[in-house]
């Protein structure tokens, strides 16, 4: 595809000034590959008038783009370039021959920007273009009229190789010459055109009503001047074929003045209009899934939003924002990621009513608007957009698991800008987000301050590291049969100056958010729980397995592997003493890509464990898939669980399924005796939480529990 336009609106001369430089240079390389006679040109001889006749075509062109009546179009330039060309021995095919190639270099430099163009400055171009060559071959022909008969041929011969349309008719119409491309593009042969009136042949009518036109030869016959019809006309072709098409005629004189008829050029411009309503969709579609483009949303939300004043509708704004698509991105590469979006596009369009008012907001974004009575409308609609991301997505051999975090602000109450009502829309789906990903937000005001809260969060952890306010505290993880401690979760801590203790639960998400953040923090985690490890070997306490928690944008960045070999090279430790927590829900969206990573680590001698296991409400065959070694309960099983019969046969089936599959289980969570007791009935093998301890400084776990054992 090709690349689009830099410019936003251009003009014809701007394009010209701007390419003036390339557009000559291209045209010298080309013209010297095409023809003999250029080849053994200096740079300037090769060049002679083309620059001024540029600039003549450009200024010209200003005329045009600032809607003057009747812009001069370049006459004397050709005129010199033709003089010098007949001086070098340049025959009228090689003369003509050079403003082909000049009108292939020009479009081709043009037909990344033609979008920006309007069709008055594109008729302008070609007309500039045809008169140039009208000028140069009347000149050439005026100045070698004794020479005429043998002319005629070379013209006839130069004529039959370009693949534009010609015709020649005497004074009175009559058509005395048509060469191959005009008898192809009107689909006529030469017996029926020659020596028939050209009005009869050239059937040119008017683009939107229809009418009947004059063709442009009688005119320039009648007026004497040159004629320039397109590109709002229509070809009729001998078939009845109707196609769009630009002619331009001037009449020819022999040196007297006498008026000996009039020659047409003209093409056929299906392409170029193919191609401009092409990028006329583009401009207002995403290529990629076929949905309208952002500014074609606020155009259709500008619109609805004027009639729903009066009577006053509600129309709700749909913000959704697909959970952790990157990672999927990454993990299986660009092309199912694409595949992966089309796919989102097309089922999105299959279940809202209005697919015209949905657009691609973002690389994994997306929003619509829609008419509704109320608030819980909106949301029985939210509802049926989760349903629709959550169904399973199938790219080649890969199943895809996908959530949404929704955003959905209101008309009127929210506002009646569409712009403001869009950025709610997506301020209240980063809140969802940060919420837990897979649920839909109403915004409100509250938002807005929050997200700014957030942003000076953000600013607030970068610097946490260089000013030492992050701490790594440690929670016991204790064996059920014998009591002691056999590991500790490293737990991440930040002590504020002015903000005091904030929560994980509140700066991880706001990390993740920001990738390259997030890696240098995890890398911080890791190197303090390798640092800690290695004080208490050194200090002879027993060895004990640390975990640490891994977030997915640490685990798709290559280095992580690097990253933790260097650790364990540097601190002397046994790979078997650090384990890596990976939460089971994101080993369900992206087991393809995580099974590598994985296996990396775990070829380092690296221990792996399942947190939150449970949750995933999936396929469990990635416990076979990838090595791992624990499977955490997660705690929200625990919370009653010795009154609650489900629970209790949920716990009993993980613990049941970790012995099957010799993988250790360990429950976290853990609060009282009963739940204890209870744990250790049926066989579970480690346990941590508040009834032991909650995560402690290193020189208290070290007091507590290894100064003990």
């Amino acid at each position: 595809m090709k690349e689009k336009s830099n410019y936003s609106s251009l003009s014809l001369h701007v394009f010209l000034r701007h390419e003036h430089q390339k557009i000559l240079e291209a045209w010298g390389k080309l013209s010297k590959q095409k023809i003999s006679a250029a080849y053994h040109l200096s740079d300037k001889q090769q060049q002679n008038r083309m620059p001024e006749l540029l600039e003549s075509i450009a200024i010209s062109a200003e005329q045009v783009s600032s809607n003057h009546d009747s812009p001069k179009v370049p006459r004397k330039w050709p005129k010199h370039h033709a003089k010098q060309r007949r001086e070098l021995g340049f025959t009228l095919e090689e003369i003509t021959r050079e403003y082909s190639l000049l009108r292939r270099v020009i479009f081709s430099h043009l037909s990344p920007h033609i979008e920006g163009l309007s069709d008055d400055e594109i008729a302008f171009l070609n007309e500039a273009l045809d008169e140039s060559v009208l000028e140069a071959v009347t000149y050439y022909i005026s100045k070698t009229n004794h020479r005429l008969n043998s002319e005629k041929e070379r013209l006839r011969v130069t004529l039959e190789c370009i693949g534009d349309g010609v015709v020649c008719t005497e004074p009175d119409g009559i058509i005395n010459y048509i060469n191959p491309a005009a008898q192809t593009i009107l689909g006529c042969s030469l017996d029926d055109a020659m020596g028939q009136q050209v009005n009869d042949i050239m059937v040119t009518l008017d683009k939107m009503t229809k009418e009947r036109l004059k063709c442009a030869a009688l005119c320039a016959i009648e007026n004497g001047q040159m004629t320039h019809r397109g590109p709002d006309v229509l070809l009729k072709r001998a078939d009845g074929i109707l196609i769009p098409a630009e002619e331009t005629a001037a009449p020819l004189r022999i040196s007297s003045g006498e008026l000996i008829g009039a020659v047409t050029t003209f093409r056929d411009i299906s392409e170029i209009s193919s191609l401009t309503q092409r990028l006329g969709y583009l401009s207002a579609h995403d290529a990629l899934t076929g949905l309208p483009n952002r500014a074609m949303l606020v155009k259709r939300l500008y619109q609805s939003l004027a009639k729903a004043e009066v009577p006053q509708q509600n129309i709700a704004i749909f913000h959704i924002d697909i959970d952790q698509f990157k990672d999927t991105n990454y993990m299986l590469g660009r092309a199912a990621g694409d595949a992966l979006l089309k796919k989102i596009g097309e089922r999105l369009g299959s279940c809202i009513t209005s697919p015209e008012n949905a657009c691609r907001a973002g690389n994994d974004e997306f929003t619509f608007f829609a008419e509704v009575e109320d608030k819980h409308a909106a949301a029985v609609i939210c509802e049926t957009i989760h349903n629709c991301i959550r169904r399973s997505f199938k790219i080649d051999s890969n199943v895809i698991n996908l959530t949404a975090s929704i955003g959905i602000s209101m008309y009127p109450v929210d506002g009646e800008d569409p712009h403001q009502l869009l950025m709610q829309a997506e301020t209240a789906s980063k809140r969802a987000k940060a919420e837990g990903r897979n649920t839909g937000k109403f915004f409100t005001d509250l938002m807005t301050r929050d997200l700014e809260e957030r942003h000076q969060l953000q600013i607030h952890l970068k610097q946490a590291l260089s000013k030492g306010q992050l701490a790594l505290n440690f929670q016991p993880q204790i064996s059920l049969s014998s009591g002691k401690v056999k590991g500790a979760e490293a737990l991440l801590r930040w002590e504020h100056p002015e903000l005091g203790q904030v929560s994980p639960a509140r700066f991880i998400p706001v990390a993740e958010q920001h990738g390259d953040l997030m890696i240098e923090i995890g890398d911080w985690v890791l190197s303090q729980a390798c640092h800690q490890l290695r004080i208490w070997q050194n200090a002879g306490y027993p060895s004990l397995r640390i975990s640490v928690n891994v977030s997915i944008v640490q685990l798709r960045r290559n280095h992580l592997v690097k990253h933790i070999s260097d650790l364990l090279e540097l601190y002397q430790l046994q790979p078997k003493w650090l384990q890596l927590e990976i939460t089971e829900s994101l080993l369900m969206t992206h087991i393809a890509g995580a099974i590598e990573q994985i296996n990396a680590l775990k070829g380092l001698g690296i221990e792996i464990s399942v947190d939150d296991f449970g949750t995933g409400y999936s396929s469990l065959s990635y416990l076979q898939e990838l090595p791992v070694d624990e499977l955490k309960i997660d705690k929200r099983f625990l919370r009653d669980v010795t009154s609650n019969h489900e629970k209790k046969s949920i716990i009993k089936t993980i613990i049941s399924l970790g012995e099957n599959l010799g993988i250790r289980v360990l429950a976290e969570g853990v609060e009282d005796i009963c739940t204890a007791d209870f744990l250790k009935e049926n066989g579970c093998e480690c346990v941590q939480g508040f009834f032991y301890n909650k995560a402690v400084h290193p020189k208290i776990f070290e007091a507590q529990y290894l100064r003990q054992q």
